[in-house]
């Protein structure tokens, strides 16, 4: 009579259930779902947009309201800014810090002047993903006050680097703009070890000489996907002259798949800026 029991237990051990079969097999399956994604699960993409804020000209506040609303609709990955102004006497804090306070996103800002002056003017990286790394470096002439900035980013677990500049302003400077475009791709071969998206105020069509370094090893976003589109950037309504000067460019290991113009017509009668923003959604490309 003691042994019976024995058996019953060595009986249990050799025949699970069915119910336990049943919770192992639904097991096995997740595990087998969660190693293997289905090959036709889309590759990943990350947007951009581009913006030059126009310093505190017109409504600064008034802008601002319409510039956080229209990036907190769109919540683009990564936003680059041009033209961002500090300064202590106007009372005036530091733009990009406002707009990425608003919006939720770490800023990088990159300035010519000094982090203790009471006014710095420069550029900006936000992300709405970690910053792991930070550079910048000065643009020749270095009379002419150009940076460009780079952000190392952790999107979803994947490295890119963010660089933004804003290039030499005047129509016949594009001997100035080579060397700074020239200064721009030193400053990516040292510091860039991901793939990489390089956008902000060109002040040159991306197909202007100047630029046609930079062309040769990336992709005009926009141009890419809307090709001999006659459009600008630059608002007209405010005195400019149109061209198409502002782009996103995508570096290898990236495929722009949408483009598009943002904030660039006035919302209750506010203009967001004298520039138009443009918007770009980059696919990674498959591993090869």
């Amino acid at each position: 009579m003691a042994g019976a029991p024995r058996a019953r237990r060595r009986r249990a051990r050799g025949r699970p259930d069915a119910g336990v079969t049943r919770l192992l097999l639904l097991a096995a399956l997740g595990l087998a779902s969660c190693a293997a994604p289905p090959a036709s699960a889309p590759l990943a993409t990350v947007d951009v947009v581009t913006l030059n804020l126009w310093h505190d000209q017109d409504d600064w506040p008034a802008r601002l309201g319409v510039i956080a609303d229209t990036l907190g609709a769109l919540r683009p990955d990564v936003i680059v800014l041009q033209e961002v102004l500090q300064d202590s006497a106007k009372g005036l804090a530091n733009q990009a810090e406002t707009l990425g306070a608003r919006l939720g996103y770490a800023v990088v800002f990159a300035s010519v002047n000094g982090p203790d002056e009471p006014k710095r003017y420069g550029n900006a990286i936000l992300s709405r993903h970690p910053v792991r790394d930070t550079s910048w470096v000065r643009l020749r002439p270095l009379t002419d006050y150009r940076v460009a900035a780079r952000a190392r980013l952790d999107v979803d677990g994947r490295p890119l680097d963010v660089l933004v500049t804003h290039l030499h302003h005047t129509v016949e400077g594009d001997s100035i703009r080579a060397v700074q475009v020239a200064d721009l791709l030193a400053f990516l071969d040292r510091t860039a070890e991901a793939p990489w998206v390089a956008a902000g105020d060109f002040n040159a069509p991306s197909d202007a000489p100047s630029l046609a370094p930079l062309a040769d090893r990336a992709a005009s976003a926009f141009d890419a996907i809307h090709p001999g589109a006659e459009v600008s950037t630059l608002v007209e309504a405010l005195g400019h002259t149109p061209r198409w000067i502002d782009h996103v460019f995508a570096g290898p290991g990236l495929r722009p798949v949408d483009a598009r113009i943002v904030l660039g017509d006035p919302v209750g009668g506010v203009q967001p800026s004298d520039h138009r923003g443009v918007w770009a959604r980059l696919r990674w490309a498959p591993a090869e």
